[in-house]
Parts: C-alpha cells; structure tokens; sequence
C-alpha cells in the first residue's frame, strides 16, 4: 500500500512536469508592420505563446474625430466692418480675436465714445450697426504683428480705390507696398533714359 501511495506521488509530479512545460504563457503584440513578426518568430521554439492585436479597434473606428474648426471670429489679422445703411466698410487691425475687437467698436458706439473712425461714422451719420456676422468680415489672417500695418494699408487702399471706405477713414499716405513698386519702377525708367 505505501509503495502505491509512492508510485501515485510520483506519477503525479512527473506529470506535473510535463504539464508545465507543455503550457504556454500568453502574450499579445500590437500588429502594424511586418517587423512585429520577425520579432515575435523568435520566440516560436520557446513555451511562451503570442498573440496579436490590432492598431485600431472598432471603437476607435466608429468613434467621431473632434476637429479645430476655428471660425473667423476666433482669429486675428486685418477686417472689416461694413455699416448697414450706407455700406461703407471700416477696415482695421488686430493681434486679438476679432470677436473682442467688435465689442470694442459697438462699446464706442454705446458709450457715444467716437474713439475709432467707425464709431464716428455711426454716431455722426446715425447709421446702423448690426451684429458680428451681418456686419464684420476676416479679410486676411495675420498671427505676425509685423505684418499687420502693411496688410490694413492695402486693404485700406484697395476699398478706398473702389469707393467702399466710409469717409471718416481715408487713406493718410498710400499703401508702403505701392510705394516700393513706384519707387523701384522709376529706378528703373532712370537708368534706362541714361
């Protein structure tokens, strides 16, 4: 009877034995290229097992891509603000939102403050104003502040020139870009008359 009790013992453990190195230990790798698999053939002759699991899931897949849709309003550079009556436009310069620029012109407007030329032009004429949406419009958006002067004294000549710049802005000098084209131009008229 001990001797088999003994040989039970036994047969139990080196089944055990065998049991163990026989299983696997499981593991998973992320698939996305060829390469994983020539990493993961080194193991083939080892008890530990791979498994591979996708880059993307279903749920990524299905799941809505939240985009950076910025709208005008949210930017800086140059703008304009038309008046609704007479539909002469205000152009003007920011390095902020336009968003707060606009409550700065209606602030004017309300406190009867004619500190820009488009307040002027509403309180004197007793235009109308409208919201930010009926009324201002990005013309160009401008992150460098050292580009903000040239870009509004383009614009402002430009509207000037199709007589769409309400009176109380006019263009002070011409636009430094049309100036340089002049001034090179008549370099060159000079050394061809000599």
């Amino acid at each position: 009877m001990i001797q088999k009790l003994n040989w039970k013992i036994q047969q139990k453990a080196t089944h055990t034995q065998t049991k163990d190195k026989t299983r696997k230990i499981w593991t998973t790798f992320t698939y996305h290229s060829p390469k994983i698999r020539k990493i993961t053939n080194l193991f083939k002759n080892t008890h530990i097992g791979i498994a591979f699991k996708a880059k993307t899931i279903t749920q990524q897949l299905t799941q809505t891509i939240p985009q950076n849709h910025t709208s005008d309003y949210e930017k800086s550079g140059i703008y304009k603000i038309k008046c609704n009556t007479c539909h002469k436009a205000y152009v003007g310069q920011t390095s902020r939102d336009l968003k707060a620029r606009f409550r700065e012109h209606t602030g004017y407007i309300k406190n009867n403050d004619p500190r820009s030329a488009y307040a002027l032009h509403i309180l004197n004429c007793r235009h109308e104003y409208g919201n930010i949406e009926n009324t201002m419009t990005l013309l160009k958006s401008i992150n460098a502040p050292n580009l903000l002067l040239p870009y509004e004294q383009m614009y402002i000549q430009t509207l000037h020139l199709n007589n769409e710049l309400i009176p109380e802005q006019q263009p002070n000098e011409p636009n430094p870009m049309f100036q340089l084209f002049h001034v090179s131009d008549t370099r060159h008229n000079r050394y061809d008359q000599q």
